[in-house]
């Protein structure tokens, strides 16, 4: 595919020279998340969304694209940024030839469909040209009366999750984007003050003759600079997340039968009033509740390979022997029982709970350009081997303190203050230890939708899915609902019943034992 190429040719030439006027070149984040995407099945994995699903016909094409034109033009400059350059002088520029109308796509809806599922496929049917910039305005529609979906999606590399919700909202709503601004003409690394450099969005355009030779931190706007000891903490993060993930699904007999290879996407929307509720009996946040209920479902979704159950092996496939055989016979679900009738224990595999890397914003959502990626990662475990509803809880809000947030704000901060000639060499060694073998591990994320996108209608992610997540889990407060949405890889079995049960966690199980 043209596309696998031009990651390549990106990331890893050694090519030199300055970055050309109004040029941004790459952050930190920018470099691994191509890197990361060079190993993945599709490109489509690395691309992430935000939908929202309406009634009536869909928009007529030509208005929608003249519409686009204008709010890019007025709203959202970044959204006219493509990759360029290589390896540590790889950036975004302007491009020349940039057309509003080549990012905006029409798919009709094949009859019966679901509308979730239908804009993944939809990814995977259209990928994203690395020659433009890397984002398209989705429109699906279906027989007259169905209503339509418009979905935003962008390459990771391009975009954060709340650069996504960000450009969606300057297209889609009433946001405005600052113009991206290119790196400052500073060393990253250590300038002895110990402090970060600018405020988000800071930093002047790198051009033809900034720097004089000096080394550049990676970076689409502020420069940060300090100590290397938190860069050396956030690379241990990395580290820690890229360790083994203990066992936390089935593994589906025959994925590329039933799923046709691609990812499924499930939804659940569940009442905002539910979380409200929880959150004035606890004060935990609405990002915290529905991290506990994803953990609570994982634990009951599991209960199947719990002691007194069918065991799974480390790749969640069905152990040897009579324990393994009975799991073979479960794996899809019915035969196993409903959840309230299997054992009460914690999930084999998950007894030590399952860890997770939540990403932390690195600019205010004031300061976000829309162009290029600005978060660090937090590393928690979701306590699935706690019982008590109330006490996973508990123990998610003790790891998602403002205070160790802070941290790993800042340990992130120097990382991306690091000079490209060392950073992209150590992303190429890192990178493969994140991006290989099955896929097993879970991410999971929570981003705020504006009020004038929930309004709307129904808002849902569509999340990414990097090479070696099983899952990933992204948390939507929008409007009256706050809508979890969960991608799997197609190896993931039972993923239908997901949604079910994150429902059943926040209505029996956490509201009840918070009141």
């Amino acid at each position: 595919m043209a596309s696998t190429g031009r990651v390549a040719a990106i990331t890893w030439s050694s090519v030199k020279g300055e970055f050309a006027a109004g040029a941004v070149p790459l952050t930190f984040g920018d470099h691994y998340a191509i890197r990361l995407g060079a190993g993945a099945v599709h490109d489509s994995r690395m691309h992430c969304g935000l939908a929202v699903r309406l009634p009536g016909p869909p928009p007529e094409p030509g208005s929608l694209r003249e519409l686009v034109a204008e709010r890019v033009r007025v709203a959202a400059p970044a959204l006219t940024y493509r990759p360029a350059g290589r390896g540590r002088n790889a950036y975004w520029e302007p491009d020349p030839g940039f057309d509003a109308a080549d990012h905006v796509e029409f798919h009709r809806l094949p009859r019966g469909a679901g509308a979730y599922q239908a804009v993944v496929d939809a990814m995977r049917l259209r990928p994203l040209s690395w020659e433009r910039p890397l984002w398209s305005l989705m429109v699906l529609y279906g027989e007259p009366g169905e209503g339509h979906v418009i979905c935003y999606r962008a390459h990771h590399a391009f975009q954060d999750g709340m650069g996504v919700v960000a450009a969606a909202r300057a297209l889609l709503g009433t946001g405005t984007l600052p113009a991206p601004t290119g790196a400052g003409d500073g060393r990253g690394g250590d300038d002895g003050r110990g402090g970060d450099v600018g405020g988000g969005g800071g930093g002047s355009s790198a051009g033809a003759g900034a720097g004089g030779g000096a080394e550049r931190g990676c970076g689409a706007g502020p420069v940060y600079r300090g100590s290397p000891g938190p860069a050396r903490r956030a690379l241990a993060d990395l580290g820690r997340l890229a360790a083994a993930s203990p066992p936390w699904f089935a593994t589906h007999p025959d994925p590329g039968e039933s799923t046709g290879d691609g990812p499924r996407l499930e939804v659940a929307n569940l009442d905002r009033a539910a979380f409200d509720a929880v959150s004035r009996a606890t004060g935990a946040s609405i990002a915290q509740i529905g991290l506990a209920l994803v953990t609570g479902a994982l634990r009951t979704w599991n209960q199947p390979s719990m002691d007194g159950g069918p065991a799974l092996d480390g790749h969640g496939q069905p152990a040897a022997g009579p324990r393994g055989e009975s799991r073979a016979g479960q794996a899809a679900g019915p035969s196993a029982g409903p959840p309230d009738e299997w054992p009460v224990g914690p999930p084999r595999g998950l007894s030590r709970g399952l860890p997770v890397g939540l990403p932390v914003g690195l600019v205010g959502h004031r300061e976000h350009t829309g162009l290029g990626n600005h978060t660090g990662l937090l590393p928690i475990t979701l306590p699935c081997d706690e019982p008590s509803p109330a006490a996973r809880l508990e123990r998610i809000a003790e790891q998602t303190t403002i205070t160790r947030i802070g941290h790993a704000r800042r340990s992130a901060r120097r990382l991306y203050g690091l000079p490209a000639a060392v950073a992209v060499p150590m992303l190429r060694l890192l990178s493969p230890l994140l991006g290989r073998g099955f896929p097993r591990r879970l991410g999971a994320t929570a981003l705020p939708v504006p009020r004038d996108l929930a309004g709307q209608g129904e808002v849902f992610a569509v999340p990414g899915l990097p090479p070696a997540l099983a899952g990933m889990v992204v948390i939507l407060p929008a409007g009256a609902n706050v809508a979890i949405s969960a991608v799997f890889d197609p190896r993931v079995a039972r993923t239908e019943e997901f949604p079910e049960l994150l429902r059943r966690e926040l209505t029996e199980s956490l509201a009840p034992a918070t009141r």
